[in-house]
């Protein structure tokens, strides 16, 4: 489950690398405001009328997505049940789980790219900026339109840019920290709550971490690793960043006070009270969950597990928010979207399939493994008040912007740049995070130079 977070994080910095490194016509007006509601046989007519008085058309869409299995099926189940109710509209899913960005890519080059498709919260930005996505907020204020109080604001935010909505949510999570009640118990350590800080994280781990002779038999935690997006809210909770607010500029903010703080305080819970495994040793369990196995006693992740560990009859946990640090409360977010083909030949019946597809009918079948960014499905399926889901729901509030919306090339320059600090960091011998940090961000502002110029 927590690869899938993974997986989609991957995916979205590998269209970013891509275009780096590397349809339809007709109908091109934005006209958001047709009277049909999302069950009338077709969104496109102009009134309640003319659909009794007049057939309405056939319409084909296609729909992109990198998902396969459960994930295919459910939205095949959601195509189909869509069918029922607009007999005039055959929709065609095109399921590319292996390089999808690179077709996508290719497609939308050639102009021919579904009418809907699946986006990696990285690359909303980069989609627009290629005249691939509809802005959708003409069709979200139109009669046909959607509440936008119906959803999570941190969550629809992420298919914003400035004003305009050019995604809307397929399914996402944030991050938090799981826990063992009973290697707590046993230790006589008191269970987190909302509110704790970095440093009583830091404590509680240690406490935790237990050693005979010159092995580890049990760790504090499992931390994130080398994974840059789950270590942003430890980064933004002690007033850092990585790149600045108009994604611009990288010295002052890769290599601010905040930053090297934060980094500090990562390298010495893996390096000088070893808290949590390295890569050896955890790659030594051979793909275990370590957290499900009772081997740590906290895991640093998204909801993906949950549904794993509460199957697990030999597990008792917790799930707390993310610590807060000198500058508060910090969070992030994985997401995966929905966008409109700018060239689609069939926008209104388009938008009136993503409307079903990211609303309460088609999210209902949708987060039957994922969080929703529907509020009245989230409340409706129990996730606001299950007591491993709603810890996450919580912490919504205090997502912060994640460095790949803010600019198109943070992938080519900024990621990069950090990526290898974060590798040499967890190589097992210490470093000066300072002077790592500084030369970091003077490549990733060349890095980012050369981006702009391809």
């Amino acid at each position: 489950m927590r690869n899938r977070g993974k997986a989609l994080l991957a995916l979205s910095m590998a269209f970013g690398l891509v275009l780096t490194a590397c349809g339809g016509g007709g109908n091109n007006s934005a006209s958001g405001s047709p009277s049909a509601d999302a069950n009338s046989p077709s969104a496109s007519s102009p009134s309640a009328s003319a659909s009794a008085s007049a057939p309405a058309k056939d319409v084909k869409l296609r729909i992109g997505t990198w998902d396969g299995g459960d994930g295919l099926k459910q939205q095949q189940q959601i195509a189909d049940n869509y069918q029922k109710l607009h007999p005039n509209v055959k929709i065609s899913i095109e399921s590319v789980p292996d390089q999808y960005g690179t077709k996508l890519l290719t497609q939308i080059a050639g102009g021919q790219a579904p009418d809907i498709f699946q986006i990696g919260d990285g690359d909303v930005k980069m989609f627009m900026d290629k005249g691939a996505l509809e802005d959708l907020t003409p069709y979200i204020q139109g009669q046909n339109g959607i509440d936008l109080n119906d959803y999570y604001p941190n969550v629809l935010d992420v298919g914003k840019l400035g004003d305009k909505y050019y995604t809307m949510p397929k399914d996402y999570s944030d991050i938090g920290v799981y826990y063992n009640k009973k290697l707590f118990d046993a230790a006589g350590v008191p269970y987190p709550q909302a509110g704790w800080t970095w440093d009583q994280f830091y404590d509680t781990a240690k406490k935790l971490t237990k050693k005979e002779g010159s092995k580890y038999t049990q760790w504090g935690v499992s931390l994130p690793g080398g994974w840059l997006r789950a270590i942003l809210p430890l980064i933004n909770a002690y007033g850092g960043s990585v790149i600045s607010p108009d994604g611009n500029s990288f010295e002052g903010f890769m290599n601010s006070d905040g930053t090297v703080k934060a980094l500090e305080l990562y390298q010495d819970m893996y390096l000088k009270d070893h808290i949590s495994p390295s890569n050896t040793e955890s790659a030594a369990f051979k793909g275990v969950d370590l957290f499900g196995a009772g081997k740590v006693a906290m895991n640093v992740t998204g909801r993906w597990p949950v549904m794993d560990y509460e199957k697990n009859p030999d597990l008792s946990f917790g799930v707390a928010p993310m610590p807060v640090g000198p500058s508060g409360a910090a969070n992030t977010i994985c997401y995966a979207g929905y966008g409109l083909y700018s060239k689609s030949a069939n926008k209104d019946e388009a938008w009136n399939y993503l409307k079903y597809l990211t609303g309460p009918e088609g999210q209902e079948i949708m987060a039957q493994f994922a969080f929703t960014a529907v509020k009245s499905t989230t409340e409706k399926l129990g996730q606001a008040s299950n007591e491993h889901l709603k810890p996450f729901l919580d912490d919504l509030a205090n997502v912060k912007e994640f460095p790949e919306k803010t600019s198109t090339y943070f992938g080519a320059s900024g990621a990069k740049a950090m990526q290898g600090v974060l590798d040499k960091m967890l190589l097992g011998k210490p470093i000066d995070i300072k002077k790592e940090l500084d030369a970091a961000a003077k490549q990733a502002t060349t890095d980012l130079e050369a981006a702009k110029n391809q």
